[in-house]
């Protein structure tokens, strides 16, 4: 537990430097260009809320649901990689240096989420490498959803039969929905390989100690 609240420490640092970021830029520019960032890590951060949650409670079907929520919200975390898009589009291009570190620092926080919550559950629940894979493949499905097909997390509630009609016409006809495959690969790949990394560091840490 102590590397855990090590680990949201340094997540919730990190957050807070990235909104300081943002409010410097408006405040020197008066663009409100990247506000909207703050509202995108808000919904990054949900799901380290969701995984302690999950593992804090002592009853089975509340963990179960905990867990359920945590995973539709899962891929807000990693999600704010894709907006480095936005980078050529809005504010001064003098600036644009300082924009990719303020949306690195964004980035770092979402990926720091997606790594840690997986960690915790997977320690709590025992669960085998292989469903790290599979959560990992759900989650770059999940941000392709949204930064193409412009879904959110809560539209599965709001128009749940329009979400999976969306999603098995993607699987049938992947070819008419570029870049689908490709980007639920490598952000598979990419976050698979960033938590083997954060998790060989830990035990390195560990074995030092």
């Amino acid at each position: 537990m102590n590397t855990l609240y090590k680990s949201v420490r340094m997540i919730l640092l990190v957050s807070i430097i990235a909104g300081g970021m943002s409010l410097v830029r408006f405040s020197l520019t008066e663009y409100d260009s990247y506000l909207w960032l703050n509202w995108n890590l808000f919904l990054a951060l949900l799901p380290l809320v969701f995984a302690w949650l999950a593992i804090i409670s002592k009853r089975f079907w509340f963990s179960v649901i905990m867990i359920i929520v945590w995973l539709g919200f899962l891929p807000n975390a990693p999600y704010v990689l894709t907006d480095f898009i936005h980078m050529s589009d809005v504010g001064p291009q003098s600036i644009i240096w300082y924009d990719a570190i303020m949306i690195f620092m964004y980035s770092i926080a979402g990926v720091a989420v997606w790594i840690v919550s997986v960690k915790i559950l997977r320690s709590r629940f025992h669960w085998p490498m292989w469903v790290v894979w599979f959560i990992a493949f759900l989650t770059g499905f999940g941000v392709y959803i949204g930064r193409y097909i412009r879904f959110n997390t809560w539209d599965i509630i709001v128009q749940p039969r329009v979400v999976f009609e969306t999603i098995g016409i993607i699987i049938t006809q992947p070819n008419n929905h570029e870049p689908a495959l490709g980007m639920t690969v490598v952000f598979t790949i990419l976050l698979v390989t960033l938590y083997y990394g954060f998790t060989s560091l830990r035990n390195y840490e560990k074995t030092e100690n």
